[in-house]
């Protein structure tokens, strides 16, 4: 029965759906409502309706593949690897590892695996548009799940459209929330008595009609079962109903009774297929031959409409394979799983051998269990680390060894974690802790105690697991504690001022010390850093200064293969900042993020991407910065999180002071809320930002206050505050922090150091007239920094300095110059500084032609903009999707979108008109 009853808003909706893929948009819906409510039925009418206008891909998944890795992508993605060549390398490979195609020496991160699907579903939606069908949603297996997820959330203009069936009250797919969704409910009396007058063919008495009606609560599958469960009689009203009308569990009981029917062979060939996780025929004839049926035992089944065997075993209903495992006796289904087993070895498949051996183990049994660990590291390969964890959770089960058991759990633990499950990881992880025996057991417990932490959003609990993983592990592998500890430093790092005293910097400084490298074993960078790490937070920045330069060296020569490597980069890059050296941090991020790429690393590259955008910012290069922080947002946001730093950065500096002042609000709910303190340092730098370029010297002052730390990672703003404190009238605090200036430009003697100090020298100087040469040494010294900001800052002092003295012509020479830099980074608010003292200068009308773009100027939504600046830096449209993970066809339709309202017509237009694609 095609007719649908009562269904007009959920058609209405997948109509719409399908009329957007027809005109080349995409548009994402999961339907949600308990069984038999009639999600299957509006899946078969949105495919009936997209017949002729869009290729189809249906999956139905079933309970058993949830613990395949990757299992549904692999259906869905299995007829158009041909299309692999098309994408980007690091995402072709993610693909073909997780399709075998490649080794699987490195996992491939599942960020990248769902870019890629979006990559490959794009790619055939090109040709015609593309439906997409999933459903029993909730037994997808979690790696496939977050995969789907991603591309449903980031397509936006590819001709491909997603629709997914939910069971209520099963998982509730959590990879899946947050997209558009639509509740399925019951039907309505009026429409259940339309679909049961539908489905009977006989004689139909009206009490009995209303009666059905009312038992089954408008549940169509009750409904429709219901009735085929009673006979003419019973429906005609000449004999009487059974009480209860049958309905909700026992909807599986009537599909037990129909099975028992069957003949022998039939009923042994139902359970074969419900146990098979692969829905293949030809397994399912293998089977039978030592199971003692053959392709006849399929016809009575067939002919009941039980199930239907094409290309694939498929079930009428879920519920009916279900209804069959789980009523068959424990003997006979432990039989049919060790068939399968023996089934799945003489077709190569060894994992799937491993599974079933594991479902028809009755007892521990330590041969099965090493065959299940080790199908479970085959699957770490392929990047299935939910998968994983289920399969080592099983062999932990079947495990007689205590030692080899926790070891199992804990591995299970980790990777329950990498898969992005915390829940499922504490539980694994305390099981795993219950033995206690092993002291290097009980660290690693530790170890991943911290990971669980820190996706969790507790960095300062993160970095106490973390100490306390190092304190456990010294006895037995001072290496491995060492190791840690690189960990911990960065995540000290993190909480920053926030952090509790006991996870604190000055904490993991001091077990760093209690834990000395010991004589005989092998340097590593990490060991210089960890050392340099201690000496700066007990002994201070200048006893520091000589081996934080020696790690950061030693990090810049590491080779690529180091395990540890992004740690010892991520620590590198702190130490570089706190240090005002510019030019190591340069160096240093950009190596993160070759490096990241290369290896297809999502999470260092989104830590790559941070320090190379502070890079940029603090050379004065905010466009560069801003598409680097793009990037880093389009990160978070392709894993559900948000960052909102980088945008507040940008704005201060581009005079957006509104913006500035709502997302620094964002800030600081977000670090107050993560334990991050990180954040609040950069939030305070804006603030500078934003004061002194509206010349508000003491809120400035104010704000840079931790400058002078010695942790800080705002060494680059020192000078900026020596400004601040002159301006303010405080002479004595600006004398001395120029004196901490000097120390630290004696420590790191970089042209951007010495700049900033030569410009302290004049500022404190200001009524002298020793202030000159000074004022044109920092810009000597500016001239060989990175980036135009010094440089600007510094003609914009002087020329300050010059007007004030009466020189007008010669300010005006420095003025003019600050201002087009200004401009030219795209600095709004100090271009309108420098204008306003240029027009003050005698040159006029400057202030009234230099404003900072207002908040609401830009008519372009966020996504809009990050495409635009990509695509005016030159980037490619293939280059952009893969930065923003997006499809191609999306950052298409957003740069039509982008010329259309700016009024322009190619990438060099969009050259010309930075002005109107900032925040």
């Amino acid at each position: 029965m095609d007719e649908l009853f009562g269904r007009d808003e959920e058609r209405g909706r997948l109509q719409s759906l399908i009329n957007r893929g027809r005109t080349g948009m995409s548009g994402a819906l999961v339907l949600r409502g308990a069984p038999g409510v009639g999600k299957s039925a509006l899946l078969d009418h949105v495919q009936a309706v997209a017949e002729g206008s869009h290729q189809i891909l249906r999956f139905d998944a079933v309970d058993s593949e949830a613990e395949l890795g990757y299992a549904a992508l692999h259906h869905l993605l299995a007829p158009h690897l041909f299309r692999l060549p098309r994408l980007p390398l690091p995402q072709r490979n993610a693909l073909g590892r997780i399709f075998g195609l490649q080794d699987h020496s490195a996992p491939p991160d599942r960020l990248l695996v769902g870019v890629a699907a979006l990559g490959l579903l794009t790619a055939a939606a090109a040709e015609q548009p593309l439906l997409c069908l999933v459903d029993d949603a909730q037994w997808l297996d979690e790696e496939s799940a977050v995969a789907l997820g991603f591309v449903a959330r980031r397509m936006y203009a590819e001709s491909l459209t997603m629709v997914f069936a939910v069971r209520e009250g099963i998982g509730s797919a959590p990879a899946l929330r947050g997209l558009p969704s639509l509740p399925v409910g019951a039907l309505p009396a009026r429409y259940a008595t339309q679909l049961i007058e539908a489905v009977v063919d006989g004689a139909l008495d009206t009490e009995v009609r209303d009666r059905i009606v009312s038992a089954t609560t408008g549940n169509p599958l009750a409904l429709i079962e219901a009735v085929r469960e009673l006979s003419p009689a019973q429906l005609s009203g000449v004999s009487p109903l059974p009480d209860p009308v049958p309905l909700g569990q026992a909807i599986e009981d009537l599909y037990v009774r129909e099975t028992l029917t069957l003949p022998a062979g039939a009923r042994t060939l139902l359970l074969a297929a419900a146990a098979d996780p692969t829905a293949d025929p030809n397994v399912l004839w293998r089977a039978g031959v030592l199971l003692d049926y053959d392709t006849d035992a399929a016809a009575p089944a067939e002919e009941q409409n039980l199930l239907t065997i094409r290309d694939r075993v498929t079930f009428r209903h879920p519920l009916i394979r279900a209804a069959v495992y789980h009523a068959a006796p424990t003997a006979l289904r432990v039989r049919t799983h060790a068939v399968l087993a023996e089934v799945a070895g003489d077709l190569g498949d060894v994992d799937l051998r491993a599974w079933h051996l594991a479902s028809a183990a009755t007892h521990p049994d330590d041969a099965v269990a090493r065959e299940l660990e080790a199908a479970a590291h085959r699957t770490l390969g392929r990047g299935g680390w939910a998968a994983a964890s289920t399969l080592l959770a099983r062999s932990a089960a079947l495990t007689t060894d205590l030692p080899s058991r926790a070891h199992r759990l804990l591995t299970a633990a980790e990777a329950s974690v990498v898969a992005g499950s915390p829940g499922r990881g504490q539980t694994l992880l305390d099981a795993a802790a219950a033995y206690q025996a092993d002291q290097h057991h009980n660290g690693q417990v530790q170890r991943v105690q911290a990971r669980i932490h820190r996706l969790a959003g507790d960095t300062g609990a993160a970095a106490d697991a973390l100490l306390s993983a190092a304190r456990q592990l010294a006895p037995v592998d001072v290496r491995l504690a060492r190791d840690i500890l690189v960990e911990a430093v960065v995540q000290a790092q993190i909480g920053g001022s926030l952090a509790p005293a006991a996870s604190s910097r000055r904490a993991v400084a001091q077990l760093i010390r209690d834990l000395p490298l010991p004589p005989a074993m092998d340097r590593t960078p990490g060991d210089t850093l960890l050392e340099a790490d201690a000496t700066l937070h007990i002994e201070g920045i200048a006893a520091a200064a000589v081996q934080l330069h020696h790690a950061i060296d030693e990090v810049r020569q590491a080779p690529a293969t180091a395990p540890e490597l992004f740690q010892w980069l991520a620590a590198a890059c702190a130490h570089a900042t706190l240090l005002g050296d510019d030019t190591a941090l340069n160096t240093l991020a950009w190596r993160m993020e070759k490096e990241a790429r290369t290896q297809g690393a999502a999470i260092p590259l989104a830590l790559a991407l941070s320090h190379t955008a502070l890079s940029e910012l603090v050379a004065g290069r905010i466009r560069e910065a801003e598409i680097l922080f793009d990037k880093r947002s389009a990160w978070e946001e392709a894993r559900g999180r948000e960052d909102h730093l980088g945008a507040l950065l940008v704005a201060a500096w581009r005079g957006q002071y509104t913006t500035a002042q709502e997302l620094d609000e964002i800030v600081t709910q977000q670090a107050s809320r993560h334990g991050q303190g990180y954040l609040l340092v950069f939030r305070d730098y804006a603030r500078s930002v934003v004061s002194l370029s509206q010349g508000r010297y003491a809120e400035a002052l104010g704000s840079l206050e931790g400058c002078l730390a010695e942790s800080s990672q705002l060494k680059f703003a020192v000078c900026d505050m020596v400004e601040a404190a002159v301006r303010c009238g405080r002479q004595t605090q600006a004398l001395s922090i120029r004196d901490y200036l000097q120390d630290l430009a004696k420590l790191t003697s970089v042209p951007a150091l010495l700049g900033d100090l030569a410009r302290a020298d004049a500022l404190v100087l200001e009524d002298d007239a020793s202030a000159e040469p000074l004022y044109l040494e920092a810009i000597r010294h500016h001239e060989n920094t990175r980036g135009p900001g010094r440089l600007a800052r510094s003609h914009h002092l002087y020329g300050e300095w010059l007007r004030r003295g009466r020189r007008t012509k010669e300010a005006r020479h420095h003025l003019r110059s600050a201002r087009d830099l200004f401009t030219r980074m795209g600095a709004g608010g100090y271009a309108l500084r420098a204008a306003m003292e240029l027009s003050a200068a005698g040159s006029s009308s400057e202030a009234r032609h230099h404003t900072p773009a207002t908040d609401s100027e830009n008519q372009l939504t966020t996504q809009e903009s990050r495409v635009a600046r990509l695509a005016a830096d030159g980037a490619t449209n293939a280059e952009i999707a893969a930065q923003l993970f997006l499809s191609v066809h999306t950052v298409d339709y957003h740069l039509r979108k982008v010329f259309k309202k700016l009024g322009v017509h190619s990438r060099r237009d969009l050259q010309e008109n930075r002005k109107h694609l900032g925040s």
